[in-house]
């Protein structure tokens, strides 16, 4: 395969890149470009960039922005002399790009608010495409990593909540290897909450049904004395399995509203989210 030289310039526009991209990956296709043999990224189960070619050093997921925000850190060998890099998502079109100045190594890729609807990186299986001097190769880029369920409790009983009563508390653990973010909170298939959570690996975090378990009558569930029911609550990521379950709440209207948590909650088998079509 022939290599294409592009010049390292940082003031190249947009459409000019786009240009580039729709020929070169053309050209790439079937071709190594640099990337090691160990993997394709076809069966959904590439490895981390660095282990896929010898151009990357590293890649980690960082959070930025006041922890609103996720980006993909990319560092390159000292080998070559990087111009820019791409993500290119699976469907084909490029999602964010970064330039390096003279004698960088390492930039960053923000994952949650690229291409032009400032929505995040979609799930599925992406093409991390690098640019140099004498370089020009793409990568197979998968983000997900996998959560599960490490307790459910009221708010109040949480040592890192307390406040916050009638809150329910679903505590998430990152058994996975890369960060992740929890982004919405349902309940019986509803939108509850709307959220952004992120969690590093081997690490836990907190994602909160606010008033869900609020001792008011005006959210009693209409019977005469007593209820109890089996609320199904899931919690979906970013590139990841969202993590289902079922909660059993008791609804005591005797006297008010009283509502408690019965038993543990026991966990549905997690389905996978659609990818980009």
């Amino acid at each position: 395969m022939t290599h294409k030289n592009i010049p390292r310039n940082s003031s190249i526009d947009r459409r000019t890149v786009l240009g580039l991209l729709s020929g070169s990956l053309a050209a790439l296709a079937g071709c190594s470009g640099g990337l090691s043999d160990s993997g394709d990224g076809g069966d959904g189960s590439a490895g981390p960039p660095e282990e896929q070619s010898d151009y990357i050093e590293e890649t980690s997921i960082e959070i930025v922005k006041n922890g609103r925000q996720l980006a993909l850190e990319v560092a390159v060998t000292d080998e070559i002399e990087p111009s820019s890099v791409s993500i290119i998502t699976e469907s084909g079109r490029e999602f964010v790009s970064d330039y390096f100045s003279p004698g960088e190594t390492r930039t960053s890729l923000l994952l949650t608010a690229g291409d032009d609807n400032y929505k995040p990186l979609p799930r599925g299986q992406h093409t991390l495409y690098l640019r140099g001097d004498d370089v020009e190769t793409e990568i197979p880029l998968e983000l997900g990593t996998t959560f599960e369920l490490e307790k459910v409790v009221p708010a109040t009983e949480h040592p890192d909540v307390r406040e916050g009563l009638g809150h329910l508390v679903v505590v998430v653990r990152n058994v996975g290897e890369r960060t992740g973010a929890a982004t919405r909170a349902l309940m019986n298939g509803k939108e509850k909450e709307d959220v952004f959570v992120p969690v590093e690996p081997g690490e836990t975090n907190v994602v909160r049904y606010f008033s869900l378990i609020e001792d008011t009558v005006s959210s009693c569930p209409r019977v005469d004395e007593s209820a109890k029911r089996d609320e199904q609550l899931t919690v979906e990521f970013l590139w990841s399995d969202p993590v289902t379950f079922t909660q059993t709440i008791s609804y005591e209207n005797s006297s008010g509203c009283e509502r408690t948590l019965i038993g543990t909650p026991e966990e549905v088998t997690a389905s996978s989210t659609e990818t980009e079509t």
